[in-house]
Order: structure tokens, then sequence, then C-alpha cells
């Protein structure tokens, strides 16, 4: 991709149907690398160029300090930031073997290039230009970040029309690098937007999301719940996402997470208020973030990949 260079040849491709919050989740890597109890470890930002660091600078601006949402992607944009982290200490941290034993590997270095475009150039059979460069962006990327919205799909039903046809063009452009049956990538499944009360009601009442520290909600088999989140929506292409995904992509390099740009609603004292876990509020017909934000499940998805990419999991 030109203007952005890459580390390790590792990038990372970005993919969503509209309003599945591609942009606003891109903002929210800025604020979760800035994660105040080390959970994922410590991290470096640094934009490839102008435009990402305005992107970088102005997008977290509108969501800490602003409380609203970045405006939707209506045309092509090249992005491109490199990401310097320390896992030391976390669970994400990988061991590698050496003589007489093993030993933690912790610094991370990679260049997480993007080509954000609007989510309607996925849409089935989708001719215009933009539809192309975003096929050969994904087929050319190592890894794929893959955003699915259950709240858009709970309405329209339609999100199957923004994968199908981009998995047959992938499968096309990737026909001499396919392994078997499968895609040579690794991809993160992020179910977006789980703070909205239509995602995490539904969550709590099938027993999927358990408190963890601070009471945020923790789910530890995003696999499984989204399998019974198809079946719970019933009517919704969620089931054939599902299916689609899984025989696309080889079993060890398919991961499901459940995420929030934003984060939950909290207490003064930082908790999470299970009584108000929504963090957004219509005002005048607009939609605003109520509380802090603190993304949830997003730098995650993300060091998931690089770490898959890194070791050569098969």
């Amino acid at each position: 991709m030109a203007g952005v260079p890459r580390a390790g040849g590792n990038r990372i491709g970005l993919w969503g149907s509209p309003s599945s919050g591609k942009t606003t989740f891109l903002a929210a890597l800025r604020l979760a690398a800035y994660d105040a109890d080390d959970r994922h470890g410590r991290w470096q930002v640094i934009a490839s160029d102008d435009r990402s660091e305005r992107f970088l600078v102005e997008s977290s601006r509108t969501l800490a300090v602003d409380r609203t949402f970045p405006e939707a992607t209506q045309r092509s944009v090249q992005l491109g930031w490199r990401f310097r982290g320390d896992l030391t200490g976390t669970p994400y941290a990988p061991r590698r073997r050496w003589r007489g034993g093993t030993r933690g590997d912790a610094a991370v270095d990679f260049e997480l290039s993007l080509l954000d475009v609007p989510g309607m150039v996925y849409r089935d059979l989708s001719q215009d230009a933009g539809a192309e460069e975003s096929i050969e962006h994904l087929a050319t990327s190592s890894g794929l970040l893959y955003l699915f919205d259950p709240t858009t799909e709970a309405e329209k039903n339609e999100s199957f029309a923004y994968l199908n046809g981009t998995l047959t063009r992938l499968a096309r452009r990737c026909a001499d690098r396919l392994e078997g049956p499968y895609l040579p990538h690794h991809i993160s499944v992020c179910m977006t937007k789980f703070d909205d009360p239509e995602v995490f009601e539904r969550a709590r009442r099938g027993g999927w999301a358990h408190a963890g520290p601070e009471g945020t909600p923790v789910v530890t088999d995003a696999s499984g719940f989204f399998d019974w989140l198809a079946r719970d929506l019933h009517g919704s292409t969620m089931d054939l996402i599902g299916r689609a995904l899984r025989n696309s992509f080889h079993p060890t390099r398919i991961r499901f997470f459940a995420t929030s740009a934003i984060g939950f609603g909290t207490t003064a004292g930082g908790e999470v208020d299970l009584r108000r876990f929504g963090n957004v509020d219509d005002e005048d017909g607009a939609r605003r973030i109520i509380g802090p934000v603190r993304p949830y499940n997003v730098m995650e998805p993300v060091i998931a990949l690089m770490n898959g990419l890194r070791e050569g999991r098969r």
C-alpha cells in the first residue's frame, strides 16, 4: 500500500457492513492503548503519515472529549500506524522455546495498515472502484478484522449480503494460496456494540456474560456466544455468517470477540453500572456518549492476530 510502510510483512485488513462500527473501532484503538490497568501491556502508537496522524488525534478526541461518534466513512481512506508494545506480565505475552527451556518474548512491533472504506462497497458483486480496491487490500493482508454488528442485523437481517460476495471474491483472488479449502489469513471476528442493551441483555439472559474486575462483563466463550446469539436472533442471517466464516478460515486461525469501542456505563467509582450499563443516549435525534469512554476488547483482537501471525500457527 503506497505511503504506508510495513513491518515484518504483516498487514491487517478491516472489513464490515455499513454501521458495523469500523470508524469508531479505529478511533478507539488509541484510547484502548492507554488502558489504565495494563491488562494488555503498554503501547505506543505511531502514525505512518499526516492523514493517519490527523485521524488518530481527531477521532480519539471526538470520542473521549466531545463524546460523540466519528462520522461514518464516505470514501476510501488509507491509514497506517506502527504499534510498539510490551506484553510483559500479560496473558498475551508469547512463549518462545530456546536451549534449556522457554523464555518470554514480550516485545511487539508491527504495522496496522488499513484501507477504511464505506461498508456499502462490500455488498455482493459491487462493481465500483472502491470494491475492487478493498478486495485487493483484504487479499494481500495477513490478518483480517471482521466487524459484525448484531443490532443492525437484528433490524435489517442483511449482513450476509456484505460477507458472501467478499468471501467468494477473496477465494478467487487467493486461489493459488489456499490451504486446502481455507483462505490463508488469520481472522478476528468482532461482535461490536456489546454495550448496547439489545446485545448485552441477551448475553445476560443466555448466561454468557460473567462479572470480571470492577464488574466488567467477561465472555469466556465468544465463539459459543456468537452461535447462541445467531439462534436467538431468529430469522437473521447471522447463522449463515458463522458457517461461512468457519468454512473459509482454518479453525486455529479464527477467533471470536465481544467488543465495544466505547465501553459500558459506569458508577462514580468506575465500576460497571448494571442498572444503566448502556453508555449511549439519544439527544434530539443525535447519539451521544454518556460517560467515560473505556474501550472493551478492542486491543485484544489485534493482539490475537499479531500473536497468531508471529507464531505461524496452523
